[in-house]
């Protein structure tokens, strides 16, 4: 029902005077003070804008039930909009793949629906390009094209004839070592990039000779023309590492079969792949409606893919024979090297259906991503096996050096090894870069932007402190097994440098960890100073505290820096002595010749007396008869020299020959004749010889009748003694045990 005018009139007064009494009179809830004055207890904002002083004018005068008040009411408005704003993302999320979905459904039909318009849509773009021409013209250019390649040919041919004689002698020319086969394989390449130089020029050439000012013939001539030559050139370096036909000067370990596979399948890969490109192109050029184009690309793609997977299929035991080595591989690589073509797959299938589902949504030539992948995938295992030829090459030594042939060896492993690991990262990173993923920004979103910031600076420490540490403990190992002895020979000191070296490993591991520990811990963020610093207060406390501990330490360098023993000598310390077993950061421990082990800290040590360092003299002593021929004596201690000296196995450890000194001493039975040599102390040489000295000596004695001194005691018997007491007097002087008493 419709309102008369003074009605209306009415209403609008009511509301005017309600609206001017709500803004003049106090809320209900103002209560008066006692003064008669209002007291503020309206509801509290934050002043607009929101300055420094505004906000220290409102906490002066408001109480701190209102400051907690106001407090709450912002923490809530500035919660609820969080959790509607993260409902609502998740929602736009979820309708923007379902919108996706939807529009992939509609353009698959539609692209679908437009493979009988495909003939349709080449005779359109016929006419275009002849423009102003008719299109009957594009097969006059077609032939004159053939016309260009044919001069190109022809002009390639002159300068394969005239650079033959130069190619035939860098081929027959022997390449051992790495710089030699480097120089041979430049040689080739440079013959073969003249060889393609000449046919481009020409071609060109001829080109512009033929052109007469067309646009599009001269975009389309030149675009194919540099296309077969980027072709040419994959196809020139594939043939000088792979040479299906010499193999003598194949770079890559694969075998005739396999070689002779693989650069068909690269060559089919090629041709295909430039193909689509140019025809892509000109599509894209010629203003070609995406349905066609998108089915073109799709058919190409699912075209070069079932190309490549034949390729994969054909060379899949060589391959895997490759992954998995020559000498004994870990469950790893075997499974890497079953299971490979299978991966190899997966990715093709995710590649074809991630670029299928860009084109299907509006992306259709923008992204070069799928193809280069591919290649860089096929580029990597060659690029490893190359980079592991190459390190062969480099530690590869002549016959004529068995110890460096020795320490190449022993190198190789983990340079090999550090080399996949370079690959590997470095095609991960490249690989990510091509699909434009951000991997650290894509984890900060869930891990926190201080440690995924660190990733890359933990992972190229831990592997830069891998790679130390192995190269450096090969180097140890390498050095201390050429310093051990021999096996099956006998036991003989080591060398200073094989004593210290155990303790320089065990240094080393531990700076080095502790650097990389420090390291890792500076790049996540932490402050390492404290820690430094703390260590430093611990490593003076433990020295005030321990100071036995800390005089064994020092007292131990110092002694290792003297060279006072090294391991498998035979040291003397107080009433301890024995063979030094083993070399610590604290004691060493000795092995007694009866088995025991005496351990002794380096500070206990006053005097130290090492029987087996250089040389040693040895002296024998033979007691003989006051009737004995000293000139036959000495005859004999010389003869027996010799025989010891033309000894192979004695005379090795023998310095100087046996000597006879005469006679030493005399007492109450006989004459005390010493010989002496001197010898090294190593293995126990000089006791073997000692040994073998004592028996000779003996036996000659004995042959020539020079008796030994019999032990005699003369006993003055008086006049009365019976010879029983005489007799028992005797053999109690001589020590006769069965004296009686």
């Amino acid at each position: 029902m419709r309102l008369s005018a003074s009605a209306q009139i009415l209403r609008c007064g009511l509301a005017a005077a309600f609206a001017a009494a709500a803004l003049l009179l106090p809320p209900a809830s103002q209560a008066k003070g006692q003064d008669g004055k209002p007291a503020d207890k309206a509801e509290q904002k934050l002043p607009d804008p929101l300055t420094k002083e505004a906000i220290r004018e409102l906490a002066a005068r408001l109480s701190d039930a209102e400051v907690r008040k106001l407090l709450i009411q912002q923490l809530d408005r500035a919660a609820v909009p969080a959790v509607a704003k993260k409902d609502d993302d998740m929602a736009s999320m979820a309708r923007s793949m379902g919108s996706d979905l939807q529009r992939i459904r509609e353009r698959a039909a539609v692209v679908a629906a437009s493979a009988g318009d495909f003939p349709g849509v080449l005779a359109q773009l016929a006419v275009r390009v002849a423009d102003p021409h008719p299109p009957s013209r594009l097969w006059e250019i077609a032939g004159w094209f053939l016309v260009i390649l044919a001069v190109g040919a022809a002009a390639e041919f002159a300068v394969r004839v005239w650079t033959r004689a130069a190619q035939q002698r860098c081929e027959l020319q022997p390449a051992e070592g790495l710089s030699a086969a480097s120089v041979r394989f430049a040689h080739r390449a440079g013959i073969g990039l003249a060889r393609l130089a000449a046919f481009t020029a020409a071609s060109v050439g001829m080109f512009f000779i033929l052109w007469q000012g067309h646009g599009a013939v001269r975009f389309i001539v030149l675009l194919t023309l540099s296309a077969i030559v980027g072709a040419r050139v994959f196809m020139l370096f594939v043939g000088l590492l792979l040479e299906p036909a010499t193999p003598r000067l194949r770079l890559l370990p694969f075998g005739d079969r396999a070689a002779r596979v693989l650069h068909w399948g690269l060559a089919r890969l090629a041709v295909l792949f430039v193909f689509m490109r140019v025809v892509v192109t000109i599509f894209v050029h010629f203003d070609a409606p995406p349905e066609a184009l998108i089915l073109f690309a799709t058919l190409g793609s699912l075209l070069f893919i079932l190309l490549m997977l034949d390729t994969i299929w054909r060379v899949r035991a060589d391959v895997g024979g490759l992954i998995r080595g020559t000498g004994e591989s870990g469950p790893l690589r075997r499974l890497l090297a079953d299971t490979w073509p299978a991966l190899a797959a997966l990715y093709l299938a995710v590649v074809f259906v991630s670029r299928l589902y860009d084109m299907l949504l509006g992306d259709s030539v923008q992204s070069n991503a799928p193809i280069l992948s591919v290649f860089l995938l096929l580029a990597l295992p060659l690029v490893d096996m190359l980079a592991c030829r190459m390190l062969a090459a480099v530690m590869q030594r002549p016959a004529a050096a068995p110890e460096s042939s020795a320490v190449a060896d022993s190198f190789e492993p983990v340079l090999r090894r550090a080399i996949h690991i370079v690959v590997l990262v470095s095609g991960f990173l490249i690989l990510a870069d091509l699909w434009e993923l951000n991997m650290f920004a894509m984890a900060e979103r869930g891990f926190g932007a201080r440690i995924t910031s660190a990733l890359l600076g933990i992972a190229i420490t831990s592997l830069l402190a891998w790679i130390l540490w192995e190269v450096a403990r090969t180097a140890i190992d390498q050095r201390m097994a050429s310093e051990s002895a021999p096996a099956g020979s006998d036991i003989k000191p080591a060398s200073r440098l094989r004593t210290l070296l155990p303790l320089l490993r065990g240094t080393l591991q531990i700076t080095i960890l502790i650097m990389a520990v420090l390291s890792i811990l500076a790049a996540l963020g932490i402050n390492i100073v404290p820690l430094l610093a703390g260590a430093s207060v611990v490593g003076v406390a433990i020295g005030f505290g321990s100071q036995t501990l800390v005089r064994d330490i020092v007292s131990g360098a110092f002694f290792l820096m003297d060279d006072a023993f090294r391991l498998g000598e035979y040291i003397e310390v107080g009433d301890a002595k024995g063979v030094v077993e083993k070399i610590g950061v604290r004691a060493v421990i000795l092995r007694h010749h009866r088995g025991a082990l005496n351990v002794l800290p380096y500070g206990e040590i006053k005097r130290l007396r090492n029987t087996s360092r250089d040389w040693m003299i040895m002296k024998l002593e033979f007691r003989l008869a006051y009737d004995t021929d000293l000139k036959k004596v000495k005859q004999i201690i010389k003869k027996v020299g010799q025989e010891i000296a033309e000894d192979p196995e004695l005379s090795k450890d023998l310095i100087e020959p046996l000597k006879s000194q005469g006679v030493a001493a005399t007492d109450d039975s006989g004459l005390v004749v010493r010989v002496k040599y001197m010898a090294r102390p190593a293995g126990g040489g000089a006791y073997t010889i000692r040994r073998e000295a004592f028996a000779r000596i003996i036996k000659s004695f004995a042959e020539a009748g020079v008796k030994f001194a019999e032990r005699r005691v003369t006993v003055n018997v008086p006049a009365g003694v019976s010879p029983d007491v005489a007799a028992a007097a005797a053999a109690r002087a001589t020590g006769d045990p069965k004296a009686g008493g």
